[in-house]
């Protein structure tokens, strides 16, 4: 019982010696500066790309960072999710700084509203920013009352943000009207953007000491030495951004199709099924978050059904060709082709992609049928056929044809040649094929003599 006691007082007294240094670990970092959060935006802007943003500054706000750092790189994207991105930096209660970088990089179209909704806007060396000119979803200029709209929307929301971070409102509405892009070097000096670095160490030692008004009020920011923490796509973000693509999307459901077109033709196999579920809850996912047309996907969902229904029903390809005129209609109308986007993103299915389903889909289904209309033209195996007599209709030496129960046959005859008119006898079937041999003389059964 003693020993019992000094082992309990000894573990005591570890717990308190390892809380104690834990809190003087606290105490410490609570000493050090606060860490700058690390985001990244790159490639095209999408809906799983204003999530992210939202999550990071969201994380930032509620860990008291010195600031959040978004690095950017991108061609542009979608009007909607730009929009997003940028309402939520100019709400923001953490100080935000945008950074083109690395050296090389660009912040086009959509990157260039982004960049300058910063509380600070940087760029690296060799990048440049500008020509966020709308245009349709086909990636060609707008047309029409529809580009005029569209190009005085932007305007309004460009030069709103420039008039808020006090950055150049002139230049901010030329990039929108006339596609202008400046290099880094003319950017500092229009005053579109505050600084250069040459990378986040660096970017961090040259806001030291600025201060920036936020949400919640004016900030001094101390960056200087601050650790830097990285917070990028986490792999579901990730992997979502990916799909997020028209093309992709499509892909996709096309995928889904024919894994449920083989597991329904092939009932038991399980993987072909679940993949095509999975593949088209994907998509279906993808076409959501791209706000796709409804027409577009209930046209889509009735081809799969048309196409099903042929492997079940003898339609003599009615049931195709009506998928296939309900996927492509579906296909075309599935993102119309004049919404607005920014250059950079695609928002329409490419032809090519269209033309490729569409010819994969009507050649499987032409060479699923004509394989049906030939098994249906084949003799049917009766067990009652073993047995029975026939006639050779050609030499089998030693395949041939036979005419056995009133139908011809692929024959093979098992053992010497039978000549063409002579009598056979069923021994057994071989898949589709007689193995016969010769008939005794007078033999007559359940067929021709």
């Amino acid at each position: 019982m003693g020993g019992f006691r000094i082992v309990l007082r000894a573990a005591s007294a570890l717990l308190i010696a390892l809380g104690a240094m834990g809190l003087a670990a606290g105490a410490l970092a609570a000493d050090g500066p606060p860490p700058i959060l690390v985001g990244h935006i790159t490639d095209e802007i999408n809906p799983i790309t204003a999530r992210y943003v939202d999550r990071v500054v969201t994380e930032g706000e509620a860990d008291g960072a010195a600031a959040v750092v978004f690095v950017i790189d991108t061609p542009g994207g979608l009007i909607d999710s730009t929009y997003q991105i940028t309402a939520r930096f100019l709400s923001a209660k953490v100080p935000i700084v945008t950074f083109v970088a690395p050296q090389g990089a660009r912040a086009a179209s959509a990157g260039t509203f982004i960049t300058m909704a910063g509380n600070i806007a940087a760029m690296a060396p060799a990048t440049n920013i500008g020509a966020a000119h709308p245009v349709d979803s086909n990636g060609a200029d707008i047309q029409g009352d529809l580009r005029l709209k569209a190009e005085n929307d932007a305007v309004a929301h460009i030069t709103n943000i420039a008039k808020i971070r006090g950055r150049n409102e002139q230049w901010a509405e030329d990039a929108v009207r006339k596609s202008v892009s400046v290099r880094v070097d003319e950017a500092l000096t229009l005053k579109v953007v505050d600084l250069q670095a040459t990378d986040l160490a660096d970017l961090a030692a040259k806001i030291d000491g600025r201060t920036v008004t936020t949400a919640a009020g004016e900030v001094r920011l101390q960056t200087k030495n601050a650790p830097l923490d990285e917070d990028g796509l986490n792999p579901i973000e990730g992997f979502l951004h990916l799909i997020v693509n028209p093309q992709i999307a499509v892909l996709l459901f096309t995928l889904g199709t024919y894994g449920l077109i083989f597991e329904l033709s092939n009932p038991g196999l399980i993987f072909p099924g679940i993949v095509g579920v999975i593949a088209i809850l994907l998509a279906l996912f993808a076409f959501g978050t791209l706000d796709a047309n409804g027409a577009g996907v209930a046209l889509m969902a009735f081809a799969i059904i048309l196409f099903v229904l042929e492997i079940k029903v003898p339609a003599h390809g009615l049931l195709t060709v009506g998928g296939i005129v309900s996927l492509l209609i579906g296909l075309l109308v599935l993102f119309p082709p004049l919404r607005p986007t920014f250059p950079g993103f695609r928002a329409t299915v490419d032809p090519v992609i269209i033309a490729v389903i569409v010819g994969l889909t009507a050649g499987f289904f032409i060479f699923l049928i004509r394989m049906a209309a030939q098994f249906l033209r084949m003799p049917v195996y009766r067990p009652s056929i073993l047995g029975a007599v026939g006639v050779a209709k050609s030499d089998l030496a030693p395949e041939g044809i036979a005419l056995v129960a009133s139908e011809d046959w692929s024959a093979v005859s098992e053992g010497v040649a039978i000549p063409r008119g002579s009598k056979v006898r069923v021994k057994r079937v071989d898949g589709v094929r007689l193995i016969v041999e010769p008939a005794q003389p007078g033999e007559v059964r359940g067929g021709t003599a």
